[in-house]
């Protein structure tokens, strides 16, 4: 069987020619760019994809293909093709992301490839995510990990009240069992959240709840299930603007702030 990796992207762009490379073109539809894989094809819950962000391709990738390695990467971001730092490559980006051969020897070793872990201000996630979204997406996902996954409750709690650090983005690369694996557990999670979780007050970005708290559990079942990863840079084709992500982010944290009239610590959580 072949081994695919799926590039998430709402844009019609110039990709990699590459036999490794499949684009997925997810979001609402005006047109299909040629030569795309479609999220809305087969079993799919592309309709979903303001509330899922890439997951809607995930979903896809799971239900409808059978490659021996499946993998997410997105439009503007790729694992590189070696293990040195995350790098900016705007002029000829393909030239240094993943190629087949450095993949096999990757997943000969580990199980799992996923981009470095990033470390936040807050002293745990718990607090990072408190910070930047609405509280009751995580508390709503924890209600369902006690009451449907109690096996995981101990390494969600690890993760979320301990750590400072995660794999975002919702990219990974592993063998097609383990993809699956993961698949499974991540949509059955995020389908019992969604029956209790009421968004419709939410913001046109809070609504992207369950692409956000995906990028947290991934870090759980991998603490769960003590999955082998290795950590492999990115290559970024765009260059990012930090100080507009700092001012955004600032403000995320300014507004939750106000909200909130004490800080929550881990003595204090309700959750704890």
């Amino acid at each position: 069987m072949k081994n695919e990796i799926y590039i998430v992207s709402h844009k019609d762009l110039k990709l990699p020619s590459n036999e490794l490379y499949y684009p997925l073109q997810v979001g609402k539809k005006n047109s299909r760019y040629a030569g795309y894989l479609q999220d809305d094809t087969g079993d799919n819950i592309s309709a979903k994809n303001p509330y899922y962000c890439e997951l809607t391709a995930q979903y896809w990738a799971w239900k409808n293909r059978s490659a021996a390695i499946q993998g997410i990467v997105h439009y503007r971001r790729f694992f590189a093709d070696s293990l040195t730092h995350n790098q900016v490559i705007t002029r000829q980006p393909f030239k240094s992301i993943l190629d087949a051969t450095f993949l096999e020897k990757l997943l000969t070793n580990h199980q799992m490839i996923l981009p470095p872990k990033q470390t936040f201000w807050e002293p745990n996630l718990w607090l990072h995510y408190r910070f930047q979204h609405q509280t009751v997406g995580m508390e709503k996902v924890r209600e369902v990990i006690k009451e449907l996954f109690p096996s995981y409750l101990a390494a969600f709690n690890q993760v979320m009240f301990h750590q400072r650090s995660a794999h975002m983005y919702n990219m990974l690369i592993a063998k097609q069992p383990l993809f699956s694996a993961y698949s499974d557990w991540l949509f059955s999670v995020l389908a019992a959240t969604e029956k209790n979780l009421d968004i419709r007050n939410f913001s046109r970005y809070e609504q992207r709840v369950f692409g956000f708290l995906s990028e947290f559990l991934l870090n759980v079942w991998i603490k769960k299930n003590q999955i082998d990863i290795v950590e492999v840079p990115l290559i970024f084709t765009e260059h990012r603007n930090y100080l507009t992500e700092a001012g955004k982010f600032l403000r995320r944290r300014l507004v939750k702030q106000s909200q909130l009239k004490t800080k929550l610590s881990i003595k204090d959580s309700k959750f704890y």
